[in-house]
């Protein structure tokens, strides 16, 4: 009877047991993002740098982010749910961001004096993370704070492209509604892909391919898989043929696969921090994509019983995406201390002691971030704020018709502690471990 159970509950997607499932395993995922960041950025200091999938990381944050931020927007825009709360929202967002970015700087500045900006100006841009817009002015030993640039860029970007949307997408007849939104997400790839050509051939601006528009792709396939999950909860589509793909306990994990061996080989370019070209730097965004994008299918619409929604959902991989921010804002610190301070032997003995060193320490302090700054100031922001506009109305279909879907959504956000603005390892071409060096050149080379 357990087995019948299970099996009825995957073809559910409004079941408890689903949507549980669905949140462990995005948990799980931020962990394995933030893992695959701490692995390049230590195995870059050793022989062996083409350790980890490069790009994976940052990648992986931003689809989760579009899939976790755009979906009570994507919900209004189709009337199946009232306006989300735009200075709620912002509160969210800033106090999720900025309170353990704030005491981690602080504690760097303390720890290593050649962090410490010699003009106010200076902190200033750091404090505001408007120092991402130049890869040469980040912080020593938070490089990896570009991503964040990025995400804080894609909290300003959201909220516009969603009144824009709002104002087309429910003018369209209602048969046609859904997929006008789905064209218009998907019409975002080719921007971001023009945007990156565009920013490999000019000089002027030497860290455009690490801005927004490049990234704009990750947070429009996210958002684009969300609306598919709630149009089929509020009953606009069905996707049942799709969920045999789906299911398959097999078929997207070798996918997923297939997108890591081509991350990892000669044709998305060299593991060291070097400029790469631009039909490389398509490869390693396209497969880091890719398999992120996979990653989140499986985690959202596979079901409970699947192998790697199972690992996701592991207590190792929740703790891990529980405390993921903090490790990703802590790991680099760490290294560079560990670099200046500690000698460690050549080969496969230098990597097992540098991570053996690193991971306790980074778990550490990320798990003290979670608990003493990011929870405190989570539990804060909900104090303060709404998810939605309570004089909002929906514009469609009345809230009882659509089950769960609007009821759900701050719960997976929470859950997941969302949407954490980081980067782990590279989404673009950064890497971001690599000290400042212009010899590097340029964005392509930050890997």
């Amino acid at each position: 009877m357990r087995v019948a159970a299970t099996d009825a509950t995957v073809t559910d997607p409004t079941s408890r047991e689903v949507r549980d499932a669905q949140i462990s395993s995005l948990t799980g995922m931020r962990g394995f993002a933030a893992l695959m960041v701490v692995l390049v950025h230590t195995a870059g200091k050793t022989e062996y740098p083409w350790l980890g999938v490069h790009g994976y990381g940052p990648i992986a944050l931003f689809v989760l982010s579009g899939f976790l931020l755009y979906r009570p927007f994507g919900r209004w825009i189709m009337g199946w749910a009232p306006r989300p709360s735009l200075p709620g929202f912002a509160i969210r967002r800033v106090l999720r961001i900025f309170p353990a970015y704030w005491v981690t700087l602080h504690v760097w500045y303390f720890i290593y004096p050649k962090a410490v900006p010699d003009t106010f100006g200076e902190w200033i841009r750091d404090l505001t993370l408007v120092n991402t817009l130049q890869f040469f002015e980040l912080t020593v030993g938070l490089e990896q704070a570009w991503s964040m640039g990025v995400e804080l860029t894609w909290y300003l970007a959201l909220p516009i492209l969603a009144i824009v949307l709002h104002g087309v997408v429910p003018r369209v007849p209602e048969r046609h509604r859904l997929k006008a939104h789905v064209g218009i997400l998907v019409a975002i790839f080719p921007v971001s892909v023009a945007y990156l050509a565009w920013a490999h051939q000019q000089d002027v601006w030497d860290s455009a391919g690490m801005w927004l528009p490049r990234y704009l792709i990750c947070f429009a396939f996210g958002a684009l898989i969300g609306l598919m999950m709630d149009a089929e909860r509020a009953g606009a589509t069905d996707i049942t043929r799709g969920r045999k793909i789906m299911t398959d306990p097999w078929l997207l994990p070798m996918l997923a696969l297939v997108f890591a061996a081509v991350a990892i080989s000669e044709w998305s370019g060299p593991v060291s921090f070097t400029k790469l070209t631009l039909t490389q730097e398509y490869v390693r965004d396209g497969a880091g994509l890719g398999l992120a994008g996979t990653l989140l299918i499986i985690s959202v619409f596979s079901g409970p019983g699947a192998p790697l929604v199972r690992l996701l959902s592991s207590r190792v991989m929740q703790a891990t995406g529980r405390w993921s921010y903090g490790i990703y804002l802590w790991h680099l610190p760490v290294i560079t201390i560990l670099a200046e301070d500690v000698t460690f032997q050549e080969g496969p003995q230098g990597l097992f002691f540098r991570l053996l060193w690193l991971l306790p320490i980074a778990y550490l302090l990320g798990a003290m971030s979670y608990a003493w700054v990011e929870t405190p100031a989570m539990q804060w922001a909900k104090h303060l704020s709404k998810p939605y506009d309570g004089t909002a109305k929906t514009g469609g279909r009345r809230r009882s018709d659509i089950g769960p879907v609007v009821s759900e959504a701050p719960e997976m956000r929470d859950a997941v502690a969302s949407e954490a603005p980081y980067s782990p390892d590279q989404s673009p071409s950064v890497d971001a471990a690599a000290p400042r060096d212009d010899s590097r050149g340029g964005p392509g080379a930050v890997q």
